[in-house]
């Protein structure tokens, strides 16, 4: 198969066009002839086609919305993200960005204690000054 599935798209839609103008012209076309024939009076002919392309386009409605489906279906097993997806990937990146930022911007914690040899504590205790193994928030 040639082309993007933007193109494959584009293409079906079109095709969905076309078969609802052909459609809408043929059943005009039977109700003419009813109507020429006497069997149908000009107004029922009209409730008859707008009935027949109301239908129509209610099932087009609902290929419409298989194909949608189908294609989510097999961007998904492709493993290619999903609008929503991407979306929710930005977000998370920018408040990453966000926090790397805060934490750049963060003051320098105080000097070591004098007394301790190299700012080093006794294993299990903490200096007043210490912060904890992992940034708050990540």
């Amino acid at each position: 198969m040639r082309g993007t599935i933007g193109e494959t798209m584009e293409r079906l839609v079109l095709l969905q066009i076309g078969a609802a103008a052909a459609t809408r012209d043929r059943v005009e076309n039977v109700v003419e002839g009813l109507i020429e024939q006497g069997r149908v009076q000009r107004e029922e002919g009209r409730t008859v086609v707008d009935e027949v392309m109301n239908r129509a386009r209610e099932r087009s409605s609902g290929a419409r919305s298989l194909v949608d489906a189908s294609t989510q279906q097999a961007l998904r097993s492709a493993g290619l993200p999903t609008r929503e997806d991407y979306e929710d990937m930005v977000f998370r990146v920018e408040q990453l960005e966000h926090r790397v930022r805060m934490l750049e911007d963060r003051p320098a914690g105080p000097p070591p204690p004098a007394g301790s040899p190299g700012g080093v504590s006794e294993p299990g205790t903490k200096s007043p000054g210490e912060r904890p193994e992992t940034p708050p928030g990540l």
